[in-house]
């Protein structure tokens, strides 16, 4: 055949080549006409304008009228010059951004399907117009996009290509079957692809918000179609979000006149699920498709919802009087008897039955409900377990929202407001959960432990119509006030009570009674009543008329029955507080009148000529105080602070200052062997010398450094108890419970203060404000140096500033800590004395460790430290040795290779090491000899 062809056409005459791409063309023809074939049977919107108002031409597409060929070319080519050509169901894939098949549009498909025909208005409107807006132009069995839209439904640009090979794009012919609907291209430029999909789901949306301005008269219900298998859009839109400011009994209201319309229903009902006492389920309030509660529902509506609510499944009744199964009981006389009944349950995400919605009399030419309204119905349900699910979660994340801003004002005021009076902060306490109730009055009814009386006052708050509160106090009650026999009540039983209708004979109200909820305040720590308070009459939020209390008012009430008892335990330790500081108060003034110095001593040590320190022996290391009477002990300390020039630089008086020297003197005790009054002369001596011996410390350190050294020296083991830190941790003093660490020290700083504050002793009240905190944070740091254990730990920081050479004046840590060392070096210097005098001192420290070791057996029954266990009394000789080479040596050896000044010191510490040592060998050879 298409040999003879080309021997028509004249050319058979072609070469090889020729023939294969004549024969390629005519195979490309056929191809495409075969395309062209198929396309135009499978897409009416490449038919005819004929054919597409003619339905019977539809059946076959493939020959079209003659007469309508040139005008079917010519739509095709305008067709191709407004877009794309998309298949019926294509969709945008929002993830992918691909075209490809979905079903994503079916519910945009069936939002319109019940659209009138008519749209010549919508047609001549001239907002539909070319322009800014989108126009959706309807054809056959298709619907054409403008281009703007079909490339923004693509996510694709102006400038790119097809993705199909055509020049026209199409939508699906039911999306958007109806009247003809303008976008605005601002619209579609401000979201993304997944919003328009919204737009097109929801009737509440953009577009379909549009036509139902443009008709008023359809209702919501019918705004698409609720087959099996495809959502509703009605009920997708509560879902996403439409019933968000309705209550749930709303909610439920206008499902029901949606379902009544859906499956053409007489009426229907719908009741949730309660539980009673028991823990059963039981079937709560009616609702049904009118708002009026006149309708009064028979025992057959609640035995049919009863038992779809025990059995979970849906219940389809054809015939109510012919059905014998479950024996119902219908009054011919009702107004709304029953033929065919539908009922289906209502679950919640955990497949739980909430409620059971019933549907009564199927109308129209049916006379009983299909399975397809069952199913219908059922797929209603589900979606409205889901809504009413969220609706609750919502509803319960508002009242958790608004409990926890409650909590939050009434902590703010506690921590704010606590050192006001009690009747103030309970005031505004009430105020808060006044406005948070919605409750007109709030008693707060308080007991007083020592009155044998229920309640000694009360405070009352009152909120009027414009939010504002007043409050005053009573302290007389009237004991017929209802209000008060209840409050005497929940103190007596201590549980919540919560009345909704209270019968006022004293005191009756408009309507006729009243609300009140009431808790007790409550101590649980002594378990005691420490309150009452109560909230009266609620008003609802929508109008002036009272309602009842509600779980969540329970809740409110118990949160600030908590806060009420912080308060009144708060106000209670504050009492408390007040008391004991006012104790200690007079405490401190009769100890400072105690420890004080006598008058006739002080006017003695004032008018008694002090001798000069070299008579006194004060400029040698070896001063002892042993051969010193009190006066002289005490004149040695006032020459001390006279050669130092401090009198003079701080302008000291010298009266004060001997109050002050003799009331240090009484603040030891002498019941102590070691830790007494000499021991701290003989530190402050110490400490004298080595200042007035080392030039470089006069030069260096400055006068308030040298000033705070001497009261350091002389204060630094005031009031000392004869035992160390840890016998009194071990014994739980009261001391142990203020300090955790250098419990002693801190007590001697405490002792030292109290002595600076007495107003016979200021010698510090001349300072400047710097100077004085700068003088009390230096005697603070040098009496807790005196610790050995802080010693220990700072030592070696010390000795290596000494080794390296790089201690710097300039620097205050290093100044800081030689005045540690310092006082350290001064309080040990009993080991420095000559030979007869350190014996002695020995002796003295033995015995006061000894006794602390026999009360450690007595009281604790435990064996003390070796140094403090008498068993080792023959053993002195050797612990000496031991506590020279561990302290004092090293302690030594560093200061004299600082100051060379310091080195009698050092001396002085190793020939009393030599001769212990030498009683450790004889004590030795002793026991060798009593062995042999």
């Amino acid at each position: 055949m298409k040999d003879e062809e080309m021997k028509k056409r004249g050319l058979s005459q072609m070469d090889t080549g020729q023939k294969k791409a004549w024969k390629r063309s005519q195979t490309g023809r056929e191809k495409k006409q075969a395309r062209s074939k198929n396309w135009g049977d499978t897409m009416p919107c490449l038919h005819t304008e004929n054919q597409v108002r003619n339905p019977t031409d539809r059946e076959s597409p493939s020959h079209p009228a003659p007469e309508t060929t040139q005008r079917s070319k010519k739509k095709k080519k305008d067709e191709r010059q407004s877009g794309w050509v998309l298949p019926p169901l294509w969709s945008f894939q929002t993830k992918t951004g691909q075209r490809g098949f979905q079903k994503a549009l079916e519910g945009a498909v069936e939002i319109q399907e019940s659209w009138p025909e008519d749209h010549s208005d919508a047609i001549n409107n001239p907002r539909m117009s070319c322009g800014e807006n989108f126009r959706f132009v309807k054809m056959s069995g298709w619907v054409r996009m403008h281009p703007k839209l079909s490339m923004l439904l693509l996510g694709r640009r102006r400038d790119s290509h097809p993705p199909c090979g055509s020049s026209c794009r199409l939508a699906p012919p039911a999306a958007l079957e109806g009247p003809w609907l303008s976008l605005s291209l601002n619209q579609f430029e401000d979201c993304s692809g997944g919003h328009l999909v919204r737009s097109l789901l929801f009737p509440e949306s953009s577009i379909t918000h549009q036509y139902h301005q443009q008709q008023p008269g359809r209702s919501p219900c019918s705004a698409g179609p609720c087959g099996l298998g495809k959502c509703c859009d009605w009920m997708m839109g509560l879902l996403g979000g439409r019933s968000s400011h309705l209550k749930w009994q709303d909610v439920c209201h206008r499902v029901l006149v949606h379902i009544c319309d859906t499956v053409a229903a007489e009426r229907c009902c719908l009741a949730m699920t309660t539980t009673d006492e028991a823990g059963g389920q039981v079937l709560g309030p009616f609702f049904q498709t009118t708002k009026t509660q006149n309708h009064t529902h028979p025992d057959w509506e609640r035995s049919i919802m009863g038992y779809v609510v025990s059995t979970g499944w849906p219940l389809n009744i054809s015939d109510a009087y012919e059905d014998t199964r479950y024996h119902l009981k219908v009054d011919d006389s009702a107004a709304c008897r029953p033929k065919s009944i539908l009922s289906v349950p209502i679950k919640n995400q955990h497949d739980e039955v909430i409620g059971v919605v019933m549907a009564v009399n199927k109308m129209g030419t049916a006379c009983f409900f299909s399975k397809q309204d069952e199913k219908v119905l059922s797929s209603h349900m589900a979606l409205l377990g889901v809504i009413l699910e969220n609706k609750h979660l919502t509803e319960r994340l508002e009242r958790e929202c608004h409990h926890n801003q409650v909590l939050l004002e009434l902590l703010q005021l506690l921590t704010e407001h606590y050192h006001r009076c009690l009747e103030t902060l309970l005031s505004k306490l009430s105020a808060v959960i006044l406005q948070a109730s919605k409750a007109k009055l709030c008693k707060i009814f308080i007991s007083d432990q020592s009155d044998g009386e229920c309640f000694s006052w009360m405070v009352c708050v009152e909120r009027d119509d414009h939010g504002h509160s007043t409050h005053y106090c009573k302290r007389e009650f009237d004991v017929n006030d209802v209000s008060y026999m209840y409050a005497v009540r929940v103190r007596t039983s201590t549980e919540m009570l919560n009345i909704s209708n209270i019968k006022c004979v004293t005191q009756p109200t408009a309507a006729g009674f009243q609300t009140l909820i009431c808790a007790p305040i409550r101590d649980t720590q002594r378990n005691l009543v420490l309150g009452v308070c109560e909230l009266l009459n609620k008003v609802s939020t929508d109008s002036d008329e009272g309602t009842e209390f509600s779980r969540a008012d329970e809740r409110l009430l118990q949160t600030f029955v908590e806060c009420c008892a912080l308060a009144l335990h708060n106000y209670a330790v504050q009492q408390e507080a007040k008391k004991n500081l006012t104790k200690l108060t007079i405490t401190e003034e009769v100890l400072s009148y105690h420890i004080s110095a006598r008058v006739d001593e002080a006017e003695a040590l004032e008018k008694c000529t002090v001798p000069s320190a070299h008579s006194l022996g004060l400029m040698e290391f070896t001063f002892s105080e042993a051969g010193l009477s009190l006066a002289a002990s005490a004149q040695a300390a006032v020459r001390m602070f006279l050669d130092l020039d401090l009198l003079q630089t701080f302008n000291i008086e010298y009266k004060t200052l001997c109050r002050w020297v003799l009331s240090i003197r009484r603040g030891y005790r002498g019941n102590v062997a070691y830790h007494n009054w000499s021991h701290a002369l003989s530190t402050a001596h110490c400490m004298f010398a080595i200042i007035r011996r080392t030039e470089q410390l006069q030069n260096k350190l400055s006068s308030l450094e040298i000033l705070a050294l001497m009261v350091s020296a002389l204060s630094h083991d005031l009031d000392h108890r004869g035992v160390n830190n840890s016998y009194i941790h071990r014994a739980q003093q009261p001391l142990s419970r203020l300090y955790t660490h250098s419990t002693l020290e801190h007590h001697h700083i405490n002792i030292c203060l109290l002595i600076l504050n007495n107003p016979d002793s200021r010698i510090l009240c001349n300072l400047s404000s710097e100077d004085y905190k700068a003088c009390i944070g230096m005697i603070e740091k040098n009496i807790l140096a005196t610790d050995l254990t802080v010693h220990t730990q700072r030592r070696s920081e010390f000795f290596d500033l000494v080794d390296d050479k790089t201690l710097r004046w300039e620097h205050e840590e290093h100044r800081d800590l030689l005045r540690s060392v310092l006082m350290t070096a001064c309080d040990v210097c009993a080991i420095t004395k000559p030979w007869k005098e350190q014996k002695r001192i020995a002796r003295l420290v033995a015995e006061e460790f000894f006794a602390q070791g026999d009360r450690e057996k007595r009281e604790f029954n435990i064996r003390p430290d070796a140094v403090m266990d008498r068993v080792n009394s023959t053993r002195l000789a050797e612990l000496q040795v031991q506590y020279i080479d561990s302290i004092c040596s090293p302690l030594y050896g560093a200061l004299s290779s600082l100051f060379e000044s310091c080195s009698p010191l050092k001396d002085g510490c190793t020939k009393n090491r030599e001769k212990w040592q030498m009683l450790v060998e004889k004590g030795e050879e002793k026991r060798d000899a009593v062995k042999e």
